[in-house]
């Protein structure tokens, strides 16, 4: 009982971030859900007659009213800034939407509009939270990672990987943040970055027959041209950052050379 005890109290004491992480997670999720159900039974989506009853057409109805997006866009958002520190929950959520709506673009619009929103806050939790706020939210290797991203390759790549979800979008706009990037490179990156990202996923599943996929040959192809395109996008974003940094560096050793002379 006693070596029992002293190695449960190794363990808690090794992953006891992990385990209040953990509990702090579900208790979130608890709440983000008491309110959902508060909200939707506000607007009788559900109602309550031995247990919890789900009203669908009148769902039907409140999701394609404004007030409907509205809170869904609010929802969307919040989740989004309260569980940045969640692998690709964007994309979960964009997922979500694409389920509750038939026509893309209304998937594409409120799936852009939260992720708009919850980048600009992102970069005002990062701006005026400082360096050790988004260390704690999103984890010292992320943090690390966006830093050296920003600081070397921040004017080519930063955009770029707006695109793809499989970078730490939500780490790479909250370091953005901290580094005071200008909003006027800021705010078109994400927009035009996140916008063709969203646009390829909402549009791409009406555009490929993938119901016309009849074997792993047809999915093999895809995605090899899937890699192929993006292998190619970041091929010709790394030929252009070397002209950038030429050219910078030009700039610099005239500027050097001009004061020299004077």
């Amino acid at each position: 009982d006693i070596v029992l005890g002293e190695l449960m109290k190794k363990f808690f004491e090794k992953y006891k971030k992990i385990i209040f992480d953990f509990i702090g997670l579900l208790l979130l999720l608890l709440a983000l859900s008491f309110i959902l159900i508060l909200v939707l039974a506000m607007f009788k989506v559900i109602y309550f007659d031995d247990g919890i009853k789900f009203n669908a057409s009148l769902f039907s109805k409140f999701k394609n009213e404004w007030y409907g997006w509205c809170i869904i866009i609010g929802l969307t958002t919040l989740v989004s800034v309260i569980l940045c520190f969640v692998p690709a929950i964007s994309m979960a959520l964009g997922t979500l939407i694409l389920t509750l709506y038939d026509n893309p673009w209304i998937v594409f619009l409120i799936w852009a509009i939260s992720v708009f929103l919850s980048s600009f806050i992102m970069y005002i939790v990062g701006r005026f939270g400082g360096y050790k706020i988004c260390e704690k939210v999103l984890g010292k290797e992320d943090c690390e990672k966006s830093v050296s991203l920003i600081k070397d390759k921040g004017q080519i790549y930063f955009p770029l990987a707006m695109m793809f979800p499989v970078f730490p979008d939500d780490a790479l706009v909250m370091i953005a943040g901290v580094l005071k990037m200008k909003l006027s490179w800021f705010i078109p990156s994400v927009v035009i970055g996140r916008g063709i990202g969203i646009a390829t996923i909402v549009f791409g599943i009406s555009i490929v027959p993938f119901e016309e996929f009849s074997s792993i040959y047809d999915w093999i192809v895809f995605i090899t041209v899937c890699i192929f395109w993006i292998i190619l996008l970041f091929k010709v974003a790394g030929k252009f950052n070397k002209y950038i940094e030429k050219k910078n560096s030009k700039k610099i050793k005239v500027n050097n050379n001009d004061f020299v002379e004077k």
